[in-house]
């Protein structure tokens, strides 16, 4: 079973993943995929092909993000390119798994859904994740909206998901939730 651990920025996707990891669950996360995609040549290539977005034989993450977040079809190329990679990855991860692989997902998106047998959303009160954003970088309060305004909606996500951690509680509670998951799917 492949579960989607999916929320926006500084709502706590990282810690839940964390906590599943402690409680001895497998847990891999999309950005470090992803990151290894991006240091293969063959990808800079590609994507500076597509893009224009290679300097120094590196993918310059800030100038692509600029491209694929203010164009629509260019966010849906890049996805098409970028997304069976990264599935390929897991497919493998998740075969070295005991049947049951938690992935968390910074960039989820429908055409994700058919991937994943469950999707779990972690979310939190704008504010409070505009906070903790703000502590854990130094990025300004308008620049997290920005980054937030981009990202799709916790109300698009709660359509997906089939279960939702709200992670604005302590850690106790936040660790009750992540235990009912995990009786929830056996």
């Amino acid at each position: 079973m492949k579960i989607a651990i999916v929320g926006g920025i500084g709502s706590g996707k990282s810690i839940v993943l964390k906590k599943l990891a402690d409680m001895g669950q497998n847990v891999c996360d999309c950005d470090e995929i992803y990151a290894d995609i991006c240091a293969k040549k063959e990808y800079i290539d590609l994507i500076d092909k597509e893009f224009g977005c290679a300097i120094d034989g590196k993918i310059d993450k800030s100038r692509l993000g600029k491209i694929v977040f203010s164009d629509g079809e260019k966010l849906k190329r890049l996805n098409a390119i970028s997304h069976p990679l990264i599935f390929a990855r897991l497919d493998g991860i998740y075969a070295e798994s005991d049947g049951k692989l938690f992935v968390e997902v910074s960039a989820f998106d429908e055409t994700m859904v058919v991937y994943f047998d469950e999707i779990v959303l972690v979310k939190s009160a704008a504010d409070t994740r505009i906070k903790r954003v703000a502590n854990r970088s130094g990025y300004s309060e308008e620049y997290i909206a920005d980054i937030m305004s981009r990202q799709t909606s916790e109300e698009q996500l709660e359509r997906f998901s089939d279960f939702v951690i709200v992670n604005d509680g302590d850690e106790a509670e936040l660790e009750r939730q992540v235990e009912w998951i995990l009786q929830w799917l056996g």
